[in-house]
């Protein structure tokens, strides 16, 4: 009886793992779980039923007849497997019950089948128990099933102590319902002389059932088992599948969903049953070739959609992966106008102008490229900082991108440059858009508070007029750029095959003035100052000579000007002032007494914040005396006159440096100006003196400037005095100091002391010479 109970226990809670797998499965593996649970639990209850009965004492000497013991395992297999098939097909009050009847009255239906299996007995039914024991039958069924498929426990996972005691609760109803069944009935024997056909000994059917029974318990228990493992993987990967960004779809040949991750949906802002794929957009489709990634727009997004195919014993369905690649291709685009776009203007750069040149020549469309450099570049940007150097650029751009027209287009090619692409027939109005640009450049500009005016400089080129080749068309309009450069601000210049020569070589001191100071290829001469007051030697001016075993002897003129525009004239500077120093100190050295060292200063150099600490190094390095130092700096430098030039300049006289006005008259200084820089000495160009007896204005412009420079407590020099008529001129003006070839040419350092032990008296001395 125990035994019994048992078996109708763990048929109970097999019904209820039953159930939750019916519930959480689809509708073909419903169909299996039915099938196999409803067959095990009818078979459960059937065993349950015939072990008792074999228990039952009054019983044993009574055999059984096999068909009828085969029909009841039938009538209990197949009404569990029907109640199963209802409720799981509808969830309805009216289902619950017809459900609960049928596999109730299934399970009485065995029990009374069973009953008349027994053979040489003759049982009779107490009506009233017969018909409570169906009863009990049919309420336990519908409890089971309510349990199983109605109650809040179906659609949640239930504690397995909570699982037991519905167990425990069912058997002891499954069991009443034999028990009381058992109650109704009375046997009496029959006396028989032989055996009945077709009838199985108790024993032999005890361990026949047994013997079913646990074997399909265990498969039915190893099946939940596995069915556990399997849906633990399930979950698994359905866990990493809705973690994924990715979309992930399985469909049907025909496009319908089989499964998808939550991703999707949230792709798609919408949740269908038996949906088909392309059913969510009219650019998905299930013809995409397999393996092939393809973009389809929808709405503001880009999806890449990627199908592969799922094949293998009877699966033939679709695996697709959607992928929001919207922010990629945005990033994609940002990295890709970032490559070809100035980061500060945000116009084309280099790389995108070669493109844009190369597609332009593949079809053999004329070309005009105006090349654009903004002069004093170097300075202007050390004067500003990087701040207004950056505010400048944008302003500049901004003006030039109203200039053009909208078929042309601009680029900046380098920090002060910029390109114009002219084409077809524009291409030929490529000089008036230079007088364009020079005059929208020309406009003052604003920069923090500071008016700043600039120049520029042109070089055009034509395709296929100068060249048939990209690179050589923007070459060769830089090349136009350096010698429109030579011939003063705002020129513009048309690339000529006749001056390429010369252009080149502009180049190739570019080239080789990046190596000069590795070589050593720089050397100083001094070039003596005379005091026409005192008839002695006031100093020295330290000039720079360049010697390149290529290009040969190189004139300042030639490469000073390309120094500045490539930033090398601050090593050069540096080095200049540094070796300079060192001579100075050598001549000290050797028992000379001290006189003025004079070193030009570019407006470059002097615009560098950091221009004062450097000398001071230089200085303090070399053992140079500052009281005998004078540095030469020209009008453009004292243009930039503003509170950090005059703050430079307060801290150079603190040192006891001298400062001289170098190549006055060339520049565009006022008077106001003049009289508020601190300048001690200034230097007169040569150029005012070369036609100074030939030219009255000449003699009266050269009179009124050393008048000018008395008047300002300066001191005069004039450079370039080669004859003894300009000297005398000179000391009848009272000029105060004269350089040139009159006195000496240019020395070599080991020469100046030979000459200052020379001559003792210059005026006399160049009378001799004269």
């Amino acid at each position: 009886m125990i035994l019994s109970y048992i078996i109708a226990t763990v048929s109970a809670y097999a019904a209820i793992e039953l159930a939750r797998r019916v519930n959480s499965a689809n509708r073909a593996v419903q169909n299996v779980w039915i099938l196999a649970g409803g067959a095990t639990l009818g078979l459960g209850i059937w065993s349950m039923h015939f072990i008792a009965m074999l228990a039952h004492e009054v019983l044993r000497p009574a055999s059984y007849s096999v068909s009828l013991v085969l029909l009841s395992v039938i009538i209990a297999m197949a009404g569990c497997i029907i109640g199963f098939l209802i409720v799981s097909r509808r969830t309805t009050r009216p289902a619950l019950i017809g459900a609960g009847v049928i596999m109730g009255g299934s399970i009485a239906s065995m029990h009374y089948v069973g009953m008349a299996a027994l053979q040489g007995v003759v049982t009779s039914y107490n009506p009233w128990l017969a018909a409570l024991s169906i009863l009990i039958a049919v309420a336990a069924s519908l409890v089971a099933l309510w349990i199983g498929f109605f109650s809040k426990y179906a659609k949640q996972n239930i504690d397995l102590e909570l699982k037991v005691f519905f167990s425990l609760l069912m058997g002891v109803a499954i069991f009443g319902m034999h028990f009381v069944g058992m109650l109704a009935a009375s046997f009496t024997f029959i006396e028989t002389d032989g055996t009945f056909a077709n009838a199985i000994e108790p024993s032999l059917l005890a361990w026949l059932v047994t013997a079913i029974t646990v074997l399909l318990f265990a498969i039915f228990f190893l099946s939940l088992t596995l069915d556990r493992h399997l849906r633990k993987q399930e979950f698994i990967q359905a866990t990493i599948l809705d973690s994924t960004t990715d979309a992930v779809v399985t469909t049907t040949k025909d496009g319908m969903i089989q499964y998808a991750n939550t991703a999707f949906y949230r792709l798609f802002d919408e949740v269908e049953e038996h949906a088909f794929f392309q059913d969510y957009h009219p650019s998905l489709t299930i013809n995409q070739p397999f393996y092939e990634p393809r973009r389809v727009d929808i709405e503001d997004r880009t999806i890449e959609v990627t199908s592969y195919p799922l094949k293998g014993e009877t699966m033939d369905q679709m695996l697709w992966f959607l992928r929001d690649v919207s922010e990629a291709i945005a990033s994609q685009r940002l990295v890709e106008h970032m490559a070809y776009h100035d980061t500060l203007t945000d116009l084309p750069n280099r790389h995108k102008l070669e493109r844009i040149l190369a597609e332009h020549i593949q079809i053999e469309d004329p070309v005009a490229c105006l090349y654009i450099d903004v002069d004093r570049w170097r300075f202007l940007s050390d004067m500003l900082g990087h701040h207004g150097s950056d505010e400048l650029t944008m302003q500049i751009a901004e003006r030039l991108r109203i200039t053009i027209h909208p078929d042309d287009i601009l680029t900046r090619v380098g920090s002060s440059e910029f390109i114009i692409l002219l084409f077809d027939k524009r291409s030929t109005l490529a000089k008036q858009k230079a007088e364009k640009c020079i005059k929208a450049i020309s406009q003052p500009f604003d920069i923090d508070g500071t008016t700043i005016e600039l120049t520029m400089s042109a070089g055009i080129s034509h395709y296929p007029k100068d060249t048939t080749s990209a690179e050589e068309l923007v070459q060769y309009a830089r090349l136009a750029v350096h010698e429109s450069k030579q011939t003063g601000k705002n020129q513009i210049k048309e690339f000529e095959d006749e001056s390429k020569h010369q252009i080149l070589r502009t180049v190739e001191i570019e080239k080789a003035l990046t190596h000069a100071l590795d070589r050593n290829e720089f050397s100083l001469v001094y070039q003596p100052k005379v005091s026409l007051t005192q008839n002695r030697l006031e100093g020295v001016e330290a000039l720079l000579r360049w010697n390149n075993r290529e290009l040969g002897h190189v004139p300042p003129n030639d490469f000073i000007h390309i120094a500045e525009n490539t930033g090398l004239i601050h090593p050069i500077g540096n080095w200049v002032m540094r070796e300079s120093c060192r001579a100075w100190v050598r001549w000290k050295k050797s028992g000379v007494k001290p006189f003025m060292l004079s070193v030009n200063v570019s407006p470059l150099q002097f615009a560098r914040e950091d221009f004062v600490e450097s000398l001071q190094a230089i200085l303090e390095e070399t053992g140079m005396d500052p009281m005998f130092l004078e540095l030469e700096v020209t009008e453009s430098s004292m243009l930039s006159y503003e509170a950090s030039t005059r703050e430079k300049f307060t801290q150079l006289q603190q040192f006891g440096i001298l400062i001289s006005l170098d190549d006055f008259g060339t520049g565009y200084s006022s008077f106001r100006q003049l009289r508020e820089l601190p300048v001690q000495v200034l230097k007169i160009d040569q150029s005012f003196i070369v036609n100074l007896f030939t030219d009255r204005n000449q003699e009266a412009i050269v009179r009124s400037m050393i008048q000018l420079g008395h008047n300002l407590n300066m001191k005069v020099l004039m450079e370039g005095v080669e004859t003894s008529d300009q000297l005398e001129w000179l000391l009848n003006e009272q000029c105060d100091y004269v350089q040139g070839y009159y006195f000496s040419h240019p020395l070599r350092e080991k020469d100046v002391v030979k000459h200052i032990k020379s001559v003792t008296t210059y005026i006399e001395f160049g009378k001799t010479r004269a």
